[in-house]
């Protein structure tokens, strides 16, 4: 698809995509988490998430959380569709939590796909991988940072998001298929590193829901991180532990994990749930104490990495 010369376009100086090659390796998650982390501290921050995945952590849908921009519903993707078909400025759904708007994903981003496709084929060419960065340049100046949620289904999707950000943070679990769908993103990042963001940096790699004291299995993973990504690849040393169904509840709430755990003090009880006086769903596990402490753990050597990056 990368085969033309085209104006480039210089992405944001404070701007991270999280992405790999494989779905359910906590993509989404984390991003949801590092941008809220950024705006708790202060930073005004975009999400832009380029999945046509149901990703919804922040319960922008399900909750009905921020403020809707005036005009056509920009959710299930259709702002981002919207604005690369129009070829307009994108239009985020406001303060989501306090300093952090979001460029909802969903179905309509898969529409994306046959549009760039025939673009492509016209004048346009391979510019067309910039249309998210050109629609980002009107309203970057507005935010101190800007987190992507890169897609994981389909290589022009990716490729729109390695396109328009600075430094790639990439994800993985230890299983085979999860390395190799690193291979793609590889791919990818170095196609679009070479003819159209000369910026971009592969900032670092990590494990995601994996057993943090499993360390020999670790340096097995962080060796074919190396081989697949490059020697120079930096691995951060956070481990996020495996524990799904704090996970799976606080994402079902659209609550970050932090959030989750202030619920803590008030939950009800395993002999609350015997007496029928409130259903498991009503029960906060107490293994999203360890959880929100990776997470920020995580985020915060996400964010050291990408300074290290900066030079």
């Amino acid at each position: 698809m990368l085969n033309d010369d085209v104006d480039l376009v210089e992405p944001p100086q404070n701007s991270e995509v999280i992405g790999t090659g494989k779905g359910g390796v906590g993509k989404s998650t984390v991003a949801s988490h590092l941008a809220a982390h950024a705006a708790a501290q202060g930073e005004r921050t975009l999400l832009v998430c380029v999945t046509s995945q149901d990703d919804d952590d922040l319960g922008v849908k399900k909750h009905k959380r921020g403020r809707q921009p005036d005009g056509p519903s920009v959710l299930d993707g259709m702002g981002l569709y919207r604005a690369i078909h129009e070829r307009s400025p994108l239009r985020p759904v406001q303060d989501v939590r306090p300093n952090l708007d979001v460029v909802p994903g969903g179905e309509a981003v898969g529409e994306l796909i046959p549009l760039l496709m025939a673009r492509l084929m016209g004048p346009e060419g391979v510019g067309v991988v910039l249309s998210l960065a050109r629609a980002i340049q009107p309203i970057a100046p507005f935010y101190d940072r800007i987190i992507f949620d890169s897609a994981p289904e389909n290589d022009s999707l990716e490729q729109l998001a390695l396109a328009s950000g600075r430094h790639l943070f990439v994800p993985t679990r230890s299983d085979d298929s999860s390395i190799n769908g690193m291979k793609r993103i590889a791919k990818n990042f170095k196609s679009v590193r070479r003819q159209l963001n000369p910026w971009l940096t592969v900032a670092g790699a990590f494990l995601y829901a994996s057993n943090p004291s499993a360390t020999q299995l670790h340096e097995e993973v962080k060796g074919d991180i190396r081989e697949t990504l490059g020697e120079g690849t930096p691995i951060l040393s956070t481990v996020v532990g495996y524990r799904e169904k704090p996970a799976r509840n606080a994402r079902k709430k659209g609550l970050l994990f932090s959030e989750y755990a202030e619920l803590l003090p008030t939950s009800a009880k395993s002999y609350d749930v015997a007496a029928g006086r409130a259903t498991v769903a009503d029960v906060v596990p107490d293994a999203i104490v360890g959880l929100t402490a990776d997470m920020r753990a995580l985020t915060t050597e996400i964010f050291d990495y990408s300074r290290k990056a900066s030079g």
